[in-house]
């Protein structure tokens, strides 16, 4: 079970790319940083991704830096979404600004899940020991995209 919740969620990284690739013409400012940062977020779990499906070699000291970089964005989150920064080709919703505290909430709880993921990449003898830890950094994406992003 815990297996396909992880190739899933990598799959739907990977779909995102190219979406996101797409979606990044036109903006600027603020707008065009964050959607860079998520970006280098999304990269840095698939790095991670890709070693729990075996289409990367397991590297301990890989998984550990993408995990750390992914809690260092994180932090950053916050300061990405000044209020009211909502102009195309941005994807958030006002409701960020609405419910401030549960986005930064979300945000604080990545960051927790991320270095407990490159906790468990320092320990892990192969990338299985990573799975619980990426789903649970996963659940605080799919947890912020689902009540503060524009769906299609």
């Amino acid at each position: 079970m815990m297996t396909i919740k992880a190739i899933t969620f990598a799959s739907i990284l990977l779909a995102a790319t190219a979406i996101g690739a797409f979606a990044h013409s036109g903006a600027k400012g603020v707008v065009m940083e964050r959607m860079e940062l998520m970006k280098s977020i999304q990269g840095h779990m698939k790095t991670v991704g890709e070693m729990i499906q075996g289409k990367r070699a397991f590297k301990a000291a890989d998984a550990k830096s993408a995990a750390e970089n992914v809690a260092q964005h994180a932090d950053e989150l916050p300061h990405k979404f000044p209020e009211g920064t909502v102009d195309h080709p941005s994807e958030a919703l006002p409701s960020i600004w609405q419910d401030w505290e549960r986005f930064v909430s979300i945000a604080d709880e990545m960051k927790i899940r991320a270095l407990a993921l490159a906790d468990a990449a320092e320990i892990s003898s192969d990338a299985s020991g990573l799975r619980p830890a990426f789903t649970a950094v996963g659940k605080t994406c799919s947890a912020c995209h689902e009540d503060f992003r524009k769906t299609n």
